[in-house]
């Protein structure tokens, strides 16, 4: 019962004798190593594993016979961070029997603590932008602007562009945050993606007149639905169609077109604009990820556009693809179970 207990455990399990051999592992240790339990069994910890840092602590743990844990990264044969906790084995009247080792995998917890450090980092820096530009304008007013007629009208609008930029972002922020946690969703219902195509189309109608980009759909089929909530997914096409007429010069043309595709529906946006190099586009839906920093701010863009296309079709238990190339325009496709 012992061992089929250890041998259900997804944290790696190790018994060492006095001596330094392995007498036991369960299948978890020998997964984390990719190594056979053969492989593991009777053979010293170093020689088993080749893992220094493991080794050392065992030794250590075996010198002072009180339990210890440490964070020890393994690079081969993929880089995983482990928590290793090392414990003396004793008998009833105190005599060394060995030592107990656990492996926890936190690679993932690791992985999301970076993630988290990263996106208060990026936070920071978006906020600081133009609260920075806001300060500068400001203070220059104050500093005797304010009654330069041939300037401080320019520099109260820029100010005011910079507090819409600030609003923005912050309104992203927190619909980000909501579809992350999946709070105040609403009830799925039969959404028409025809309707919600068109209605995204015309809220940017005009940027694409001002632009002289041809934006135009094409869903044959109009009473084409899928099970969700119409805001999000219409929130979803709208940053997909605006990205597109924000990367797609003058006498270009965005398409948006819909209609089935196997088991499923989608809906999908066509661009003839600058296109993605390869290299972008396995990072194109993280959360401040841009590609034209420059080009982004000036148009006001948060970074935030193509994280929420993301989380929206995670929602919707559907998947959000993208082809491009370099050049010669991008193709972003939302596939919704049917």
């Amino acid at each position: 019962m012992f061992e089929a207990v250890l041998s259900g455990l997804r944290d790696g399990v190790l018994v060492i004798k006095p001596v330094g051999d392995i007498i036991y592992a369960n299948p978890a240790a020998a997964e984390i190593f990719s190594v056979s339990l053969p492989d593991l069994i009777g053979k010293r910890l170093l020689e088993a594993i080749r893992l220094t840092e493991l080794s050392d602590l065992v030794d250590e743990v075996k010198a002072n016979q009180r339990p210890h844990e440490r964070e020890i990264k393994v690079f081969y044969p993929g880089e995983k961070s482990l928590l290793a906790s090392v414990n003396p084995i004793k008998n009833e009247v105190g005599a060394e029997l060995g030592l107990a080792v656990v492996l926890r995998d936190i690679s993932e917890m690791k992985h999301l603590e970076n993630l988290r450090s990263e996106f208060v980092a990026n936070v920071s820096h978006e906020l600081k932008t133009p609260l920075t530009a806001i300060r500068s304008y400001a203070e220059t007013l104050l500093n005797g602007a304010l009654s330069d007629k041939g300037h401080n009208a320019e520099f109260v609008r820029k100010i005011e562009k910079h507090a819409e930029n600030l609003t923005t972002l912050i309104d992203d922020l927190l619909e980000v945050s909501q579809l992350e946690a999946k709070r105040g969703l609403g009830e799925f219902v039969p959404v028409n993606l025809f309707r919600v195509a068109e209605r995204a189309a015309e809220t940017l109608s005009e940027k694409a007149r001002k632009k002289k980009i041809e934006l135009s759909g094409d869903c044959a089929d109009k009473e084409l639905t899928a099970a969700g909530v119409e805001d999000h997914i219409y929130r979803a096409v709208l940053n997909l169609i605006d990205n597109a007429l924000n990367y797609t010069d003058s006498g270009g043309k965005v398409t948006v077109t819909c209609g089935r595709t196997g088991d499923g529906v989608q809906i999908t946006v066509s661009d003839t604009g600058i296109g993605i190099s390869k290299e972008h586009l396995p990072r194109l839906f993280e959360r401040f990820y841009r590609i034209d920093k420059a080009r982004s701010r000036d148009l006001g863009g948060t970074g935030l556009g193509l994280a929420i296309v993301k989380h929206v079709m995670n929602i919707h238990n559907g998947s959000v693809s993208v082809k491009s190339e370099e050049g010669k325009g991008s193709k972003f496709t939302l596939v919704f179970p049917g």
